[in-house]
C-alpha cells in the first residue's frame, strides 16, 4: 500500500497541474510554478515525476487504462447490448472525468488523436480473434466508427455535456447498430 504522504503530495501535483492546464498550454507549465502551486519544493516533484510532461504523459495513461478497461470487460462480444453497456460506462467515467476531459480532449489535440488510435487498434485486435485478414472495407468501417464516435464525445465534453450521460450512451448506441447493419 502506498504512504498516505506521497498520494497526497502527487493529489497535489496533479490537481496544481490541472489548475495550471486551465491557464496554459503543458509546454509553457515549469517545474518550479507547478511546485509553487503545490507548495512543494522542485525536489519533490522530481521524486514522482521527471519532468511536466511525465506528469502530463501519465495522466493521460491513467486515462487510457481506465477506457481500456472498460472496453476490455465488454468485448469481444456477440451481443448488442455490450455495446450499449461500453457506452453507458464509457460515458459515466468521461463525466466524472470532466475537468481533466475538457482539459485533455480538444480538436486535433494529440490525446484526441490518441483516442482514436486506442479505439481503432482495439477494434481492429477483436476483429482478427476472428484469425483472419481484416479487409480494406472494415479498415474503413473501423476508421469511421472511431472518429464519429469520438468526435462526438469531443463535442459533448466541450459543450459542458449538458445532454445526459445515459442519453448519449442511446444515441450512439442506435447510431452505431445503423452503421452495422449497412456495413
Amino acid at each position: 500500500m502506498k504512504d498516505r504522504r506521497t498520494i497526497k503530495t502527487k493529489k497535489a501535483i496533479r490537481e496544481s497541474f490541472l489548475e495550471l492546464l486551465k491557464e496554459k498550454d503543458v509546454q509553457q507549465i515549469t517545474v518550479s510554478e507547478l511546485s509553487r502551486r503545490a507548495d512543494l519544493g522542485r525536489g519533490t516533484f522530481y521524486l514522482h515525476y521527471q519532468d511536466v510532461f511525465d506528469l502530463h504523459e501519465q495522466l493521460e495513461k491513467e486515462l487510457f487504462d481506465q477506457l481500456g478497461g472498460l472496453y476490455d470487460e465488454s468485448f469481444p462480444s456477440q451481443d448488442p447490448l455490450d455495446m450499449l453497456s461500453f457506452l453507458n460506462k464509457t460515458t459515466e467515467y468521461l463525466k466524472e472525468k470532466q475537468f481533466m476531459m475538457t482539459l485533455f480532449v480538444k480538436p486535433n489535440s494529440p490525446t484526441t488523436n490518441q483516442f482514436k488510435s486506442f479505439f481503432k487498434e482495439k477494434i481492429m485486435k477483436e476483429w482478427q480473434l476472428d484469425q483472419r485478414q481484416i479487409t480494406e472495407h472494415e479498415q474503413i468501417v473501423a476508421s469511421f466508427v472511431v472518429s464519429g464516435v469520438v468526435g462526438v464525445l469531443e463535442e459533448w465534453i466541450h459543450e459542458g455535456m449538458t445532454v445526459e450521460a445515459g442519453q448519449l450512451a442511446h444515441i450512439l448506441y442506435k447510431l452505431l447498430m445503423k452503421v452495422e447493419q449497412e456495413s
